[in-house]
C-alpha cells in the first residue's frame, strides 16, 4: 500500500507516509487519535479487534471480537464487515469510543451498541445502544467524534437513512445520556465527523456534502459547507503542514479508482465560509483507504486495505516529536544555567525567576532555584553528557553552603534553614520582600546538595559543599508538631520552628520529612511512617474511583505538591499506594480537559498568572482562575515513563504555546483558556525544571532514580586539602591530628571533623578501587 500512494495535482501536495503497525492482514476500517494527546486506536472488521497505541507505536491495549460479544451477546460477529464500524477517543484519549454494528436483531433495544474503553483502567462496557447500520454489504464509514463532554455519534440508519445522536459523556459517568438525534439536510449515511477545536465547530459529511454548526447549540444548525462526491471520512487538522498554518483546515477522504481512494484539501476559510469552496487535491492512493484522524503529533493517521498508515506533510518545518523532546529539555537546561549569577552578582547565586525580554530581572536568589538548577545539571549530564554540569555545581553548591572565596553565603538559622528570599549582595533579606527562614526552602537545597554528592562523590569541592548544606541543618524534629505529625514552614533565627507557620495535613512537605527521618532520630521517623501512609490522609476526587490525597476532605491541590516528591523521593516512586496517587491526578487531569475542551491539554500546578488572578497562584482542580494550564507540570508527569502527556506538551508547542524569555530560553510555561492572548511576564525555576526532569526520563530511561531521586549521605565527608598540595589523602588526616580544624562546619572543632575527613577519604580509595569517578 505505502509504494501505491500518488500526490495529488497541487503542487503545494507534499504527503510522506511511513507505515502503521497493526496486528493481522485485514482491513483497517477506522481510525482515532487523541485530539491533544497521544494515544491512536485502529479497528478491524474482519477480525472484530481494536488495537490501541502510543506515540511510539508499542501496543497498550487489545479488544478482541471475544470482549465485544461479552457484551453483546446478541451479535454474530464474523469475518465479514460487520463488527467495530467507527472510533472516537475523548480529547485526551483517556476513553475510546468504539461503535459496533451487524445485521442481527436484539431481544431488546436497539441492535447496534457504542461501547466505552476506559484507557486508565482498561474496562469496557456498553456506553449507549443505538442503531448504526443495518446492511451488511459493505462498510458503512461511519463518523464519530468526542468534544467537550459529548459524543456525536453518525448512523445509517434512521431518520432520512441517517443522523448524528448526540450523548452527553463527561467524565462522571460511565454511561451516555442521549440529548438528540439530528439527521443532516438532505438525509443520507453520516459518513464523517470532526471537530475544529479552537472555534467549537462540528463539522458532518454525509457521501456528497459537508456541512457545518456551531457549538455546543442543540440541536445543531447545519449549514453547507460545499459537494464532494463519494466522502469516505473527513479531519480537521489545525496544526498539520507548515507552522504558517496553510495547510489548517479539513481533510476530506473520498472514493477514487475503485478501490483507491483519495484525500481532498480544504482551506480553514474554506470550511468556515470565508472563501468560496474550492478543494485541492492532497494526495491518492490505488489501494482502498476507508477512514483518517488527524492526530496531536500532526500527523494524519490512515485506515487501508490490510494496513495503516500514517501521513506528514513535508513541507512541516517544526521538529519532529524526538527532536523536539530533546530540544525542551535542552531549553529547559538553558533556562537554568541562564540564572546563575545572570546580571553580574556574585557568582554561584541562582536568581528565582526569569521575565520576559523587554523587562529587567527583579526576582531574589533563592535556595529553592539553587536546587532545580543543580538537578537540572545533573540530568543534562546524565542525558548529555554536558560539560558545563560539575563546574557549574560546584559554583553553585559553594555559594549556598556559604564557602565562596568571598565570604558571602545565605543566612541560615542556627538550625541551618535556609532564608528563602536573599539578596545575592550580602546573602541576608532582599529589601521588600518577606524574610522568612523556610523549611521548604531547606529541603529542596538539601535534596539537591545529597543528589550532587551522590553523583560526584570524589570532588572535594561538591563534596564539602553538600556536607556543608546537609549537616548544616540540625535540630530537625523541632519542625514537626508533635502529635498531628503537621510541619511548620518557618524557622526562627535563633533556632526552633514558628510553630505559627504550621502546613497543611498533606502537602509537599513530606521531603523534608523524609529528610528529619533520616537525621533526626526515632520521632520524625514516626512521623515520616505516619506521612507516608497515603490511606491516612484526606482526599478529594473528581473522577469517581480516583481519589487523590490532599490537605482537606473534598480539597485538592496543585498538581506539584505531589510531583515534587515523585522526582526527588526513591520510596514514593516505588510506593504503589503514591504511584496511585500520580495517576490519579494523570488521569484527573485528562478528564477535566475531557469536560471542558481547553486549547490544551490542562495540568493545574502553581505559576505566574496575570494580576486579576492573583499574580501567582497555585491551581487545582477546584480552582483555577483563568484555567491556566502549566505545561511543565504535564511534562513532569512523564516520569513515571508514560509518553502521552509528553505528545500533549508537543502538541502545544506545534500551536505555538512556546514562550521566549530573557535569557534567550524558548520554553513551554503557562497558557490561559479564558484569556488566550495571555502571556506570562516571568517564570520561576522550580516551576519550569520539573517539566525537564519529566522529559529527561523519557529521553534516558532512569534518569530520575540516578540523579533526581536517591537517598541521604549518613556521615559528613570534610575534603579539605590541609597540606595544600592538590589532594585530600592520608597526609591531609595525620595534619588534623596535628592541628585540629572544624573540618564539617558545625562550629566545634572536636572528633567528628576527623571522622568527616577519614570518611571522604576511605569513601574515595574505595571508589576508586572500583572505577569510580
Amino acid at each position: 500500500m505505502l509504494g501505491q500512494l500518488a500526490l495529488g495535482a497541487a503542487a503545494f501536495a507534499q504527503p510522506v507516509v511511513s507505515a502503521w503497525p497493526v496486528e493481522g492482514p485485514d482491513d483497517t476500517v477506522s481510525v482515532a487519535a487523541a485530539a491533544v494527546s497521544g494515544w491512536y486506536a485502529s479497528a478491524d472488521s474482519f477480525e472484530d479487534v481494536v488495537e490501541v497505541r502510543d506515540v511510539r507505536r508499542a501496543m497498550r491495549a487489545t479488544i478482541t471480537r471475544a470482549q465485544l460479544a461479552a457484551l453483546l451477546p446478541w451479535m454474530s460477529l464474523d469475518g465479514g464487515v460487520d463488527g467495530p464500524c467507527s472510533l472516537a477517543f475523548s480529547d485526551s484519549g483517556r476513553v475510546l469510543f468504539i461503535g459496533v454494528f451487524d445485521d442481527a436483531a436484539a431481544p431488546s433495544g436497539a441492535s447496534d451498541a457504542v461501547l466505552r474503553y476506559d484507557v486508565s483502567t482498561g474496562v469496557l462496557s456498553v456506553f449507549a445502544r443505538l442503531e448504526l447500520a443495518s446492511s451488511t454489504a459493505g462498510f458503512p464509514r461511519l463518523g464519530m467524534v468526542f468534544h467537550e463532554g459529548r459524543l456525536y455519534v453518525g448512523s445509517a440508519v434512521g431518520g432520512s437513512g441517517g443522523a448524528v445522536s448526540v450523548f452527553g459523556a463527561p467524565s462522571s459517568s460511565t454511561t451516555g445520556s442521549l440529548l438528540g438525534t439530528y439527521p443532516l439536510p438532505g438525509g443520507g449515511a453520516v459518513h464523517g465527523l470532526t471537530v475544529e477545536r479552537d472555534g467549537g465547530v462540528l463539522y458532518a459529511a454525509s457521501a456528497g456534502t459537508i456541512f457545518r454548526a456551531a457549538l455546543p447549540a442543540l440541536p445543531p444548525s447545519f449549514a453547507a459547507v460545499g459537494s464532494i462526491a463519494g466522502i469516505r471520512s473527513i479531519a480537521f487538522a489545525d496544526h498539520y503542514g507548515p507552522a504558517s498554518n496553510a495547510r489548517r483546515g479539513l481533510y476530506v477522504l473520498r472514493d477514487a479508482a475503485v478501490p483507491g481512494a483519495a484525500i481532498d484539501f480544504v482551506s480553514a476559510g474554506q470550511a468556515a465560509g470565508a472563501n468560496a469552496f474550492g478543494p485541492t487535491a492532497y494526495a491518492s492512493s490505488a489501494a482502498a483507504w476507508h477512514a483518517l484522524a488527524a492526530t496531536a503529533d500532526g500527523s494524519l493517521l490512515i485506515g487501508a486495505d490490510e494496513d495503516a498508515a500514517s501521513i506528514r506533510d513535508a513541507a512541516d518545518a517544526r521538529l519532529s516529536f524526538d527532536a523536539w523532546l530533546a530540544d525542551e529539555f535542552a531549553q529547559v537546561v538553558a533556562f537554568s544555567k541562564g540564572l546563575i549569577d545572570p546580571d553580574g552578582e556574585p557568582a554561584g547565586w541562582v536568581i528565582d525567576a526569569d521575565v520576559i525580554p523587554s523587562w529587567s530581572r527583579f526576582h531574589p536568589a533563592t535556595p529553592d532555584g539553587a536546587a532545580f538548577v543543580v538537578l537540572a545539571l545533573l540530568a543534562s549530564e546524565a542525558v548529555n553528557d554536558d560539560p558545563q554540569a560539575l563546574p557549574l555545581v560546584r559554583t553553585v553548591l559553594t555559594r549556598y553552603a556559604g564557602l565562596a572565596p568571598d565570604g558571602i553565603g545565605p543566612s541560615r538559622t542556627s538550625d541551618g534553614i535556609f532564608r528563602h528570599w536573599i539578596d545575592p549582595v550580602n546573602g541576608g533579606v532582599k529589601p521588600g520582600w518577606d524574610p522568612e527562614y523556610a523549611t521548604l526552602s531547606t529541603m529542596l537545597i538539601v535534596s539537591a546538595a545529597a543528589r550532587a554528592w551522590e553523583r560526584y562523590p570524589d570532588d572535594p569541592a561538591v563534596v564539602l559543599a553538600a556536607s556543608r548544606i546537609i549537616f548544616g541543618v540540625r535540630n530537625w524534629g523541632a519542625y514537626i508538631q508533635p502529635g498531628t505529625f503537621r510541619m511548620y514552614f518557618k524557622g526562627l533565627g535563633a533556632g526552633g520552628a514558628d510553630t505559627s507557620s504550621v502546613g497543611f495535613p498533606f502537602f509537599e512537605g513530606i521531603t523534608f520529612v523524609q529528610q528529619a527521618a533520616a537525621y533526626g532520630g526515632s520521632f520524625p521517623q514516626t512521623a515520616y511512617a505516619a506521612w507516608f501512609n497515603r490511606g491516612a490522609w484526606p482526599t478529594a476526587t473528581y473522577v469517581p474511583g480516583r481519589p487523590i490525597t490532599g490537605a482537606s476532605s473534598g480539597g485538592f491541590q496543585s498538581a506539584f505538591v505531589s510531583l515534587y516528591a515523585l522526582l526527588l523521593q526513591e520510596d514514593y516512586r516505588a510506593s504503589p499506594a503514591w504511584r496511585t496517587q500520580i495517576e490519579n491526578i494523570r488521569w484527573s487531569s485528562a478528564a477535566w480537559t475531557d469536560d471542558f475542551s481547553p486549547k490544551y491539554f490542562t495540568v493545574f500546578s502553581a505559576g505566574t498568572t496575570a494580576s486579576q488572578w492573583g499574580g501567582y497562584n497555585a491551581d487545582d482542580l477546584g480552582s483555577h482562575p483563568g484555567d491556566v494550564t502549566t505545561f511543565p507540570s504535564l511534562e513532569a508527569l512523564c516520569a513515571t515513563g508514560e509518553t502521552a502527556e509528553a505528545v500533549a506538551a508537543y502538541h502545544a508547542y506545534r500551536k505555538g504555546a512556546r514562550q521566549t524569555f530573557k535569557g534567550g530560553a524558548s520554553i513551554l510555561y503557562r497558557r490561559s483558556d479564558i484569556d488566550r492572548a495571555y502571556t506570562p511576564n516571568s517564570a520561576g525555576l522550580p516551576d519550569v525544571v520539573l517539566g525537564g526532569l519529566g522529559l529527561a526520563e523519557l529521553l534516558r530511561p532512569g534518569v530520575i532514580d540516578e540523579v533526581a531521586a536517591g537517598g541521604y549521605p549518613k556521615m559528613e565527608q570534610a575534603p579539605v586539602d590541609l597540606t595544600g598540595d592538590g589532594l585530600v589523602d592520608i597526609d591531609d588526616l595525620h595534619a588534623w591530628t596535628r592541628a585540629n580544624t572544624d573540618l564539617n562546619g558545625d562550629e566545634a572543632v572536636n572528633a567528628a571533623d576527623g571522622r568527616a575527613l577519614a570518611a571522604f577519604i576511605r569513601r574515595r580509595e574505595s571508589s576508586r578501587n572500583v572505577g569510580g569517578r
